[in-house]
């Protein structure tokens, strides 16, 4: 029958909405960990060695922000694939600074939800997450749904002609 869900519909409509609210939730998680205590994040960052003493708060600020938006932008907006885009820039940038210092052995907390484990293993454990976290946005990048994610009704209307 026309216009009733196929399991293919159903599917990609359920991942796409699971993989927004994880995502979701995951950035404003870690948003809201940086934003309660901006100076130890701004700390962390500077523990990378990566930015000059002068841009670490701007940067500090800037990465909380952003987590914040693309949090809230997969959450309570239609615009998924722009959430996923900037989120694989943010992962990409996250892996170069991760993997920068685990080459350069630092013994620093990756900074990813506030105050965490520190050293070489924790290091290495989010940089695999950050990888790992690129398949559902890559995922979400090329095949995410332009709708609110609480439409369900039309969610379940649209999924026959997915």
């Amino acid at each position: 029958m026309d216009g009733e869900p196929t399991a293919k519909g159903i599917f990609h409509l359920s991942a796409d909405t699971l993989l927004r609210i994880g995502l979701g939730v995951m950035f404003l998680i870690s948003a809201w960990g940086k934003l309660q205590n901006p100076r130890v994040f701004q700390t962390m960052v500077d523990n990378y060695r990566m930015l000059p003493a002068c841009l670490t708060a701007l940067f500090a600020v800037t990465m909380s922000m952003a987590e914040l938006l693309v949090g809230s932008m997969f959450l309570f907006t239609k615009w998924t694939r722009e959430a996923a885009f900037a989120t694989a820039v943010m992962l990409a940038m996250f892996v170069v600074a991760l993997a920068q210092a685990y080459i350069r052995g630092l013994d620093i907390s990756c900074g990813c939800f506030g105050e965490a484990e520190r050293g070489a293993y924790a290091i290495l454990s989010a940089l695999v997450r950050d990888v790992l976290l690129a398949v559902p946005t890559v995922w979400l990048m090329i095949k995410g749904q332009r709708r609110w994610i609480a439409d369900f009704r039309r969610m379940w209307y649209t999924a026959g002609r997915a």
